[in-house]
C-alpha cells in the first residue's frame, strides 16, 4: 500500500478558479497566513486605500 501524501502527482493540481469565476488559489493563499498575517496584510491594504483617498481629495 502507498502512501498517498509521499506522491504529489497521485491527485491532479488544484484549480485555480472555481466553476463560478472565484478564485481559489487566492482563497488557499489567504489561508496559507496565520491570523495575525492576515490582518498585517488586510490593514496594509487599508493604509494605502487611505492614502489614495487622500490623494485623490486634494485633486
Amino acid at each position: 500500500m502507498t502512501d498517498p501524501e509521499a506522491s504529489p502527482a497521485a491527485s491532479p493540481p488544484a484549480p485555480d478558479y472555481s466553476a463560478d469565476g472565484v478564485d481559489l488559489s487566492l482563497i488557499r493563499w489567504t489561508l496559507s497566513l496565520t491570523p495575525a498575517e492576515r490582518l498585517r496584510f488586510l490593514e496594509e491594504r487599508i493604509n494605502e486605500i487611505l492614502a489614495i483617498r487622500e490623494l485623490n481629495a486634494r485633486a
